[in-house]
């Protein structure tokens, strides 16, 4: 530790977090972003005040999961838009389930087309069976969510 004590100065941080945001354009995910953030704030943090190597080690941890907590968190509770999505336009068009998938999804053919197709794969929180007539309740990305047509 004394080693890196005496040959690690603040800039060598500062390019790491440099290097560490390149790989995150490289490498898409949201993750690396926020090491490389941190290790430029613990760069400017060592310029500023030269603390030892072990409290940069931990101040780089702690930055790095703290940020990576908020960033995930934030997108968790954030409720998905529903622009783009054809909400109203094809409830209630009527369809026929045709194949079991699991438990709750079923592939399906529609009457009419459902944002350009005639088969989906379809979502139902109640059980179905194959021949069973269904309504669109709602568009989710691209999973159709319907539900027993009830005559």
């Amino acid at each position: 530790m004394e080693w890196l004590q005496q040959h690690i100065l603040w800039w060598h941080w500062i390019v790491l977090g440099i290097l560490l945001i390149v790989l995150e354009i490289l490498l898409p995910g949201f993750v690396l972003l926020w090491f490389g953030v941190a290790a430029i704030v613990v760069g400017v943090v060592d310029y500023l005040f030269h603390p030892s190597f072990d409290t940069l080690l931990y101040l780089w941890s702690g930055l790095s999961v703290v940020s990576l907590l908020v960033w995930f968190g934030y997108f968790k509770k954030t409720p998905r838009s529903l622009i783009g999505q054809a909400e109203g336009e094809f409830a209630h068009i009527t369809g026929e389930v045709v194949e079991k998938i699991d438990q709750k999804r079923y592939k399906a053919v529609f009457d009419l087309p459902v944002l350009g197709d005639r088969e989906w794969i379809v979502e139902s929180h109640e059980p179905l069976e194959i021949g069973d007539k269904i309504e669109v309740v709602k568009v989710f990305g691209q999973i159709l969510k319907v539900k027993r047509k009830r005559t």
